[in-house]
């Protein structure tokens, strides 16, 4: 016997090794395959599945009666995908959620494959459990033909709808630009109006930065420049000083979010940007400064840090516990097809309330490269989906950098520190703003810390995170059951569904669905 356990020791060292260093690093896991090229995804609300949209291209494996299509729903139970119809070509287009849950689909490319053209074409779906929900084309088109325009919701639940190219290019130019915002629903007689910001940041300005900020106004970001636009007049409010370093938008691709608000400190807003390229050229270097701003305080300002390395073509995601991930993207090159080489493999954990210089973490390596086309977003078991990589214009399982269709979660290392997680017992459907109510909780700590957020994972693609927003909420515990208070308004709070988290001693629970809205 002496020899047996003598034998084993190698081996639980090794297991408490790797535990050890998973609940330090973080732990990837492949779970299934997507079957179409990953390059825009969402949740789909009040479920536990995942949309996953791709262009009109050779590389979908998916067909309805026999013909291909190229989007799917994702179910994360079961790990399958169901085939959903293709409308329009969805080819960089942008989304978002209505205040009801229904998901939209905007813009797109020209037509291909016996595919209509999508430039200035609205999809909508929405979400069912019964496996008969599927996309269907809106009757209301956009104004103008976008590619590459941004979504975000407005404090009322509006879709604004911002920028992009008339047709496919490399680098955005005046005949190509469009330079104008429309809302969804349209207000009055609808239609298209100027901007004159996104002729100021050409020729970098395709999908815009734009954040919600509390006042109910927007932050919108383009090239280098960054604007305060009033949502009442529909006018530039405030410039905002420049960004220091290179561009920061396609194909200088950098991301941005806004980070959790918070009623400790009356919700105010802070903006992180990350990465971005030097320069228009295959010798381009991914940029490694973030940088935060302040955009409604009395002097803003951009406070700059620098990441370990660089990165081009960033997923920025809003974790479960109200920490930021930075991923996926490459050292080298420019967004495009074939113009992105040297993948960034370790992804940095940010502590947005941690201070400067102890901020960011290096967390486990992934084994695949997500280049160009990928995506990366918090779902309800509170892990990071990542998935897509499509950085060939035609593509093949050929090249270093082929299109990928893995799909992983990503188990963040607050997941792994030996408590339970916190159990979401009931909670309501729907809240109102400013409304007190009450979940029950089960909780397994013996000193319970209890904070509660609500996350909307936002629609993803290009590095772009769009209406991505998290909030805590104020809370007190009593026994078994949590007294909590919905956010006062919706420029705090967009109206709409929201994944909620508890997090007890840093671990976060499980998620429930949750509806906003209303007085």
């Amino acid at each position: 016997m002496k020899s047996l356990y003598t034998n084993l020791f190698p081996l639980l060292a090794a297991a408490s090794l790797v535990a050890g260093q998973t609940a330090k690093l973080g732990q990837w896991d492949f779970v299934g395959h997507s079957g179409v090229s990953t390059m825009h995804g969402i949740l789909s609300p009040g479920t536990n599945k995942v949309l996953f949209i791709e262009r009109v291209e050779l590389a979908t494996e998916v067909t309805i009666n026999g013909k291909p299509t190229y989007t799917v729903e994702y179910d994360l139970d079961t790990n399958t995908i169901r085939p959903l119809t293709t409308i329009s070509n969805t080819f960089c287009s942008a989304g978002g959620y209505l205040m009801n849950g229904t998901v939209m689909n905007l813009g797109g490319a020209e037509s291909a494959q016996e595919v209509n053209q999508g430039f200035n074409k609205i999809r909508t779906f929405e979400p069912c459990n019964d496996g008969k929900c599927d996309w269907m084309a809106n009757n209301i088109d956009l104004s103008v033909l976008r590619w590459y325009p941004t979504v975000e919701q407005l404090a009322d639940g509006t879709l604004f709808i911002l920028g992009g190219a008339n047709k496919g290019v490399a680098v955005n130019e005046p005949k190509t630009n469009v330079p104008s915002y429309e809302l969804f629903p349209p207000r009055g007689k609808g239609g298209s109006y100027p901007i004159d910001f996104l002729t100021e940041t050409l020729p970098y300005n395709l999908y815009p930065s734009v954040h919600l900020l509390p006042d109910s106004n927007l932050f919108i970001m383009a090239n280098t420049k960054s604007i305060i636009f009033d949502t009442k007049t529909f006018t530039k409010k405030t410039d905002l000083p420049e960004i220091p370093g290179p561009p920061r938008h396609y194909p200088l691709t950098g991301g941005s979010i806004i980070l959790p608000l918070d009623p400790a400190n009356n919700y105010e807003p802070e903006i992180l940007v990350c990465g971005g390229a030097d320069q228009l050229t295959a010798n381009a270097k991914g940029e490694n400064t973030c940088g935060r701003i302040r955009p409604l305080s009395k002097n803003p300002t951009w406070d700059m840090e620098e990441m370990p390395f660089g990165r081009l073509m960033p997923d920025i995601a809003l974790l479960s516990n109200g920490d930021v991930m930075i991923l996926n993207g490459c050292l080298k090159g420019t967004a495009g097809f074939g113009k992105g080489t040297d993948p960034v493999l370790t992804p940095i954990m940010y502590n947005p309330s941690a201070k400067k210089g102890a901020r960011m973490t290096q967390l486990q390596p992934s084994y695949i490269p997500r280049m160009y086309h990928s995506i990366a977003f918090t779902v309800p078991s509170g892990q990071l989906l990542v998935s897509g990589s499509n950085p060939n214009k035609n593509p093949t399982g050929e090249g270093p950098y082929p299109t990928d269709f893995r799909v992983e979660l990503f188990t963040a290392p607050f997941h792994f520190t030996g408590q339970p997680q916190p159990w979401i017992k009931q909670a309501p459907a729907e809240i109102k703003y400013g409304q007190n109510f009450e979940i029950e909780l089960v909780t397994y700590s013996e000193k319970p810390k209890i904070f509660v957020n609500i996350l909307n994972s936002g629609f993803v693609t290009h590095s772009s995170h769009m209406s991505q927003r998290q909030i805590w909420l104020e809370s007190e515990l009593k026994a078994d059951k949590l007294s909590l208070k919905a956010p006062p308004n919706g420029g705090v709070a967009p109206p709409g569904p929201y994944l909620m988290f508890v997090v007890d001693n840093g671990v976060p629970s499980k998620a429930v669905w949750i509806m906003l809205g209303g007085k």
